[in-house]
């Protein structure tokens, strides 16, 4: 019989002794101390055949896989998980068991909602392409705007038609992470891009534009409006590429990160589920800037 894992005690001293615990220590003491009596003072006693043809009379002292030794052991065992966090005995480990079940339960739990949240996602994009489809076709509606020959505003409109045509899987965010690219490759070195009207869009694929620019052309004095529109987003992809801009910002430029700014990020953060994607950006990225001590960088 074995006992692991002691409970930890507070960071500010020895955790106190609750009178549970003393009733727990008691009885613990209590029943070692009645197996050990039975043990030298109790003798199992059998019946056996001598070589001889007779039958003997032999006694022995107690063992540990006599029902009396047994039935203390559980109980010194049970009394020990006042005290201990895990506690084994006999190959038993009832705290583990429990703990595996809860964390298997709450993995359940986060697969659930994120497939919960694509489906919504999917059919929320869907929705908006029929708006825009009907939109277009209205008769009585002014003239279409013909499609604008700027090579940003295409990709930005090809990226909103993916999200509204195809149904949310590992073919439409290969889609969506070609026009990033794209967006990238054209981007980079522009001098003329506006950043701040592309951030304030309604459009998606406007703002996604805006974060490309930023991921090709780091500008720590976008970090702050950056980070504010990342928060903000309404759709994952967005937000994801947004925060993947920001740390390309704030790489080697942590004396911009603000602690306004890293607190908002800290916030969107704990709103996330654990492993999520977007969380691990805000995490790598608020590692690589550690929060400031005393005016100088945390180590």
């Amino acid at each position: 019989m074995a006992a692991t894992g002691p409970d930890e005690t507070s960071t500010t001293g020895r955790r106190g002794v609750g009178p549970s615990q003393w009733v727990a220590a008691s009885l613990v003491t209590l029943a070692a101390g009645a197996a050990m009596v039975v043990f030298f003072t109790t003798d199992v006693c059998d019946q056996q055949l001598a070589a001889n043809g007779s039958v003997v009379r032999v006694c022995r002292h107690p063992q540990m896989t006599d029902p009396p030794m047994v039935v203390l052991g559980l109980v010194i065992l049970v009394l020990l998980g006042v005290f201990f966090s895990e506690v084994s005995g006999f190959g038993i480990t009832l705290k583990r068991q429990v703990e595996e079940a809860r964390s298997t339960a709450q993995e359940a739990i986060r697969e659930t909602r994120q497939v919960e949240a694509r489906h919504q996602e999917t059919a929320d994009d869907l929705a908006d392409g029929v708006r825009e489809a009907l939109s277009r076709a209205q008769p009585a509606g002014p003239a279409v705007v013909p499609a604008s020959a700027d090579p940003v505003d295409q990709l930005a409109a090809r990226y909103n038609e993916i999200r509204w045509t195809m149904s949310s899987g590992q073919a439409r965010t290969q889609a969506m992470s070609d026009v990033v690219d794209d967006m990238i490759r054209l981007l980079r070195g522009a001098r003329d891009f506006d950043v701040e009207s592309h951030l304030r869009s309604e459009d998606r694929g406007m703002r996604l534009a805006a974060a490309a620019y930023l991921y090709a052309n780091p500008d720590p004095a976008w970090g702050r409006r950056l980070a504010e529109a990342a928060v903000s987003e309404d759709k994952p992809f967005n937000e994801y590429w947004a925060l993947k801009a920001l740390r390309e910002v704030f790489r080697g430029n942590c004396e911009f990160l603000d602690e306004e700014t890293r607190g908002l990020l800290e916030r969107r953060k704990h709103e996330l589920l654990p492993g999520n994607d977007r969380a691990k950006q805000i995490a790598n990225l608020l590692r690589d800037c550690p929060a400031r001590r005393g005016g100088r960088a945390a180590a």
